[in-house]
């Protein structure tokens, strides 16, 4: 099953994010716990050449610890700078047995979108879900999976 943008967006709206008047987590690693448990379960689903990602939920805690770092920043660039690289550094090396993810290429453009994200402070829960999915969408499908030649498919993008 490749990747499903509107399941992560769907899952940042009701996991992770906040809706006007809904409760904060008590803490930075609770908030960041959230995001991971949303972007892991949704990068589960992965798929290069037809293999499935084998390490997705097994990482979820170094995207967390991640996460935790990029949340406790001071400003909307460090934070965004900094979840997009976490999640960039989450997605380089997942298994797609017997292949292994390469760091994304468009990491430059996700902290970009991160940055806006978090410096969009009167955005909605939606459009702030908008943009952080569109930008792990972008990480996993600049993500190359190379595979052991031979035998193997050639490097395959993430779906």
């Amino acid at each position: 099953m490749p990747l499903v943008y509107d399941t992560l967006k769907t899952s940042l709206e009701q996991t992770w994010l906040v809706p006007e008047g809904g409760s904060f987590p008590e803490s930075v690693t609770e908030s960041a716990d959230h995001f991971a448990t949303a972007v892991s379960s949704w990068f589960a689903a992965a798929q290069a050449a037809g293999f499935p990602c084998a390490t997705a939920l097994a990482r979820k805690s170094q995207l967390a610890a991640a996460a935790a770092g990029a949340l406790a920043a001071s400003s909307a660039q460090a934070a965004g700078t900094q979840l997009a690289m976490g999640v960039a550094a989450y997605m380089a090396g997942q298994s797609f047995p017997p292949g292994t993810a390469t760091f994304p290429i468009a990491a430059g453009a996700a902290v970009s979108q991160m940055i806006a994200a978090f410096s969009d402070v009167n955005g909605s829960v939606p459009q702030k879900a908008q943009q952080i999915a569109t930008a792990c969408t972008l990480l996993a499908t600049s993500t190359l999976v190379v595979f052991p030649v031979p035998p193997g498919p050639p490097p395959a993008p993430i779906t």
